[in-house]
């Protein structure tokens, strides 16, 4: 058995077994970068056993084959690539803390020469750094400080948000927001109101998104971000306006039409493939 672990072929076998892992973090890396990953209920606490107990594993087979060429490209690649996790998922610890582990422990325990690790262990201690300081300055910047919280049934789990929608003004929520009012009769784009809470008096929210785009998986849900149209910021807190779709008896295409409160004129929106927002790949950032 001893000489089966110590064949110089077993490790190379391991090493190139190790890109799974690697290939794995580069994927949900960049998927949460065009996606905003959301988990299915209930699968959550799962989804993070799993994770952690695979990212160990597959530590462990590392360590073992630290010296093969492969490991030592994986150990110091690793780090930037969680970098860039860790700025796409601020927030999201489940998928940020096992893989920063394993790179941070097979960073300094591959076979990589030293001279190499001091000089990139600078590099990668700078970038960490100032790297998360101009994240959270832009942040800061361009996310403000507004508070932006979906109007759907699941108000209920957010109190103090709810206090201002519960009641009448829920029970209109629960209506409006039923999917067959939502989404539009060609199944491509969806409504979606958001409560918004800033310095001043808030506002309601009514944005148009794709729909229909999101990756459905075992554990989670990829929900297309970055695509978002407003129809109207200008709706009151703790009001829900009626929102649905119709069509343009002029044009024949389909329009949002919107009644911000009761006794409001009714206006319109027309939403179409040319008139929908390009996909903005810096809402990580806060840009909107």
């Amino acid at each position: 058995m001893k000489d089966f672990f110590s064949n110089p072929w077993v490790k190379r076998s391991v090493a190139v077994f190790n890109l799974a892992y690697f290939a794995v973090i580069c994927m949900f890396t960049f998927a949460t970068f065009l996606y905003q990953i959301q988990f299915t209920d209930g699968k959550e606490v799962t989804f993070f056993v799993v994770y952690f107990i695979a990212s160990l594993l597959f530590m462990g087979l590392m360590i073992y084959a630290r010296r093969e060429i492969l490991t030592r490209i994986v150990s110091v690649a690793m780090p930037p690539v969680c970098f860039c996790l860790i700025l796409f998922n601020w927030g999201n610890w489940i998928l940020i803390i096992p893989p920063f582990i394993v790179a941070l422990v097979m960073f300094f325990a591959s076979g990589v020469h030293e001279t190499t690790k001091v000089i990139l262990g600078t590099i990668y201690l700078l970038m960490y750094v100032l790297g998360l300081v101009a994240f959270l300055v832009l942040r800061m910047l361009f996310g403000g400080s507004s508070v932006t919280t979906l109007l759907n049934s699941d108000l209920q789990n957010k109190p103090d948000v709810y206090e201002l929608y519960k009641g009448e003004q829920f029970a209109k929520l629960i209506e409006v927001t039923k999917e067959e009012n939502l989404i539009s009769p060609d199944g491509k784009y969806r409504i979606v109101l958001y409560d918004v809470q800033d310095n001043d008096k808030g506002r309601i929210k009514i944005c148009v998104v794709p729909h229909g785009q999101d990756i459905e998986l075992n554990f989670f849900t990829l929900k297309q971000k970055g695509i978002e149209k407003t129809i109207s910021n200008k709706g009151t807190r703790g009001t829900i306006p009626e929102v649905g779709w119709e069509k343009d008896p002029k044009t024949g295409a389909f329009r949002v039409y919107y009644v911000l409160s009761k006794g409001a004129q009714r206006r319109y929106s027309t939403v179409n493939d040319n008139n929908m927002p390009d996909k903005q790949y810096l809402e990580f950032l806060g840009i909107s």
